[in-house]
Parts: structure tokens; C-alpha cells; sequence
């Protein structure tokens, strides 16, 4: 079974090769940076190529260099569609994905451990655009690797303990979120100090589901679960069981953030 593309011609081309040269013209643009460190995840924006691309270039010309530790990257990205009180994550039902450029496999074996370290994963048919947008990317800057993709449902159980057994059988972690704009998370500016603070508990940190402590404002008003939140605060807890100290912007416009997370 293999998921065929549904955003093709609307959201990045469906040519093959102008799709090719477009992602390469995002990744040669965006500045080269250096991580002074073995990198763990990285956080990009989601959207159409020409709304993302530029930011998240910044994040995959990192990984033209960044040696990597195991073959399986794993990818999470916002659910939502799925209804806030879904505590599992989802994955779709196929063998596959493909682009234009070729298929990526989905690493079923992978989706086996999760299960057996406690942690649900229904298998459900990916109607959404996140990952489809971003795979291009992936296939023209890592060539044939192996893919776990996960979609997060706002309400998804970020605490299950076994997250981060099997976070220590990842290899990159690629989380594609946006960051919240609403007042009630403007202290979501602290996603930007992704430093050491974040990760010794002197900065608001990811608790449990964590949501509040990283994006609340301190209002007693509270605030609404997203999907992107949810993908944010679950890519940090993967990164520091994956031993991850530091964190580095790459780069930002406006909800569009690009980051490293590494030791």
C-alpha cells in the first residue's frame, strides 16, 4: 500500500524536476551555520514550499553536514484534524509515501517498538499536508533513508514513559511545527532560548504534557492545546532523552522558526 502525494501542483510542484531544483534552491539560499555539537532534532516550519521553504532551508542544509547516529529518522508533525481528546499518536496505514521524486518508506518495525514501550499509535490515513510537503526535502537531502512519521494530536500522552526508551532508537528527529501567535502564548518567545536553561529546569520547561509550562503566559486564562504546541513539547522531551543540552535558532519570520537541538 503506498500513499499517494495530494498536495502536488498546490502546494510544490509536481514536475520532478522542478520540484528538485525548487527544494535545492532552498537549501543553497538559506546561510550556512555550524552546531557546535552532535545535533538531535531540529524543529522546522509546515505550510506550501513557498511559505516555508526559505525558514526550514536553513534547518536541511544543516543536515547536509551533521553526521547521524542511525538510519531512522523519525518525523512528527501537527494532527489537526485529529479531536483534542485522541491521547494516541497516529501513523498512516500504508507501506509508504510517495513524492514526485520517489517513495520513503514507512519503518514499520519501529512503529512495533513504540507499541510494545507503551506508546499508542493508530495506524489512519494521512489526509493531511505536513508531512507530504516536507518528505521533498528529506529525499533531496538524505537520499534513501528509513521513516517513521507521526502525527500529534493536540490532546496526544506526551508523558508515556516510553517515549523515551525508544527516543534512544531514533536517529533525527525532524519536527515540523509552527509557533503559536496568540497573546495567551506570547511567552512562547522562550522556544527561542532554547538554551541550557531549558534543559537544567531554570526556564519554563516541558512537565508532563508540558504545554502550559513552556507556552503559557502566566494568565489564569487558560490556554487551548494545538497540535503545534504539542509537536514542539514532544520534540524536546525526544531531544534531551536523546541527550540533548543546547539549542540554537537558525532561523525566524514571524511563526516560522527554524531550530537545532544538540549536545
Amino acid at each position: 500500500m503506498v500513499r499517494l502525494p495530494r498536495y502536488a501542483g498546490r502546494h510544490y510542484f509536481a514536475d520532478p524536476g522542478r520540484l528538485r531544483a525548487s527544494v535545492e534552491s532552498f537549501v543553497e539560499d538559506a546561510a550556512g551555520v555550524n552546531v557546535p555539537g552532535v545535533l538531535c532534532a531540529v524543529i522546522v516550519p509546515h505550510g506550501a514550499h513557498p511559505e516555508f521553504g526559505p525558514i526550514a532551508g536553513h534547518a536541511y542544509k544543516l543536515l547536509l553536514s551533521a553526521p547521524l547516529t542511525s538510519a531512522l529518522t523519525v518525523l512528527l508533525a501537527p494532527a489537526t484534524s485529529a479531536p483534542n481528546d485522541i491521547g494516541a499518536v497516529l501513523c498512516d496505514s500504508a507501506d509508504a509515501y510517495a513524492t514526485p521524486l520517489d517513495l520513503i518508506g514507512i519503518a514499520a518495525p519501529a512503529l512495533d517498538e513504540l507499541n510494545r514501550a507503551g506508546v499508542a499509535v493508530l495506524r489512519e490515513p494521512d489526509d493531511e499536508s505536513v508531512i507530504e510537503n516536507h518528505l521533498p526535502f528529506i529525499q533531496v537531502v538524505m537520499g534513501d533513508t528509513q521513516c517513521l512519521p507521526l502525527r500529534i494530536p493536540a490532546g496526544a500522552d506526551l508523558a508515556a514513559p516510553g517515549w523515551d526508551s525508544a527516543a534512544r532508537q531514533f536517529g533525527l528527529i525532524i519536527a515540523m511545527a509552527n509557533l503559536p501567535q496568540s497573546r495567551e502564548q506570547a511567552a512562547c518567545g522562550a522556544i527561542e532560548r532554547l538554551d541550557g536553561r531549558f534543559f537544567t529546569g531554570e526556564a519554563p520547561a516541558v512537565r508532563s504534557v508540558g504545554l502550559k509550562g513552556l507556552f503559557g503566559s502566566g494568565s489564569r486564562k487558560p490556554v487551548a492545546p494545538s497540535a503545534d504546541a504539542a509537536v514542539l513539547a514532544l520534540a524536546i522531551r525526544l531531544a534531551k532523552a536523546k541527550g540533548a543540552q543546547r539549542g540554537q535558532l537558525l532561523a525566524r519570520q514571524g511563526s516560522l522558526a527554524a531550530f537545532a537541538l544538540y549536545h
